[in-house]
């Protein structure tokens, strides 16, 4: 019987675990995706130094959970985020009119990374 509840319980403390990751995640890309969309507002307004600041924001936002991403996402999709937050700066310093597919390649990559954290039938088989 001893061995049925310290089996119970470390499935609890698991699941306790995944719930927390998918929360954790969840923030992490929401407060990022915030910061994007006000860069993406000021942008489309022309106001490139607000675009670039709400981007930098974003970035800090995301730099600041290093610990935490680099366990528990894949290191290639870091790599697609960090490569476009770099593009996108560049683009919007040049204000050049590409900086919209490059903002959507960015948004693609966290919403891949916050996707994969949620269980699915995709997630599990």
């Amino acid at each position: 019987m001893r061995r049925e509840l310290w089996a119970a319980g470390l499935l609890l403390l698991l699941i306790a675990g995944a719930i927390w990751n998918l929360r954790c995640a969840d923030r992490l890309t929401g407060r990022v995706s915030d910061s994007l969309d006000r860069a993406e507002q000021a942008a489309r307004q022309g106001d490139y130094d607000s675009a670039l600041e709400a981007l930098e924001a974003a970035r800090e936002q995301w730099d600041s959970r290093r610990a935490y991403t680099q366990v528990f996402f894949r290191h290639p999709d870091l790599d697609g985020i960090q490569d476009a937050f770099s593009a996108l700066e560049q683009l919007l310093r040049q204000e050049d009119d590409a900086w919209p597919a490059v903002l959507k390649l960015l948004r693609y990559h966290l919403e891949t990374v916050d996707e994969m954290e949620h269980v699915s039938l995709g997630t599990v088989f």
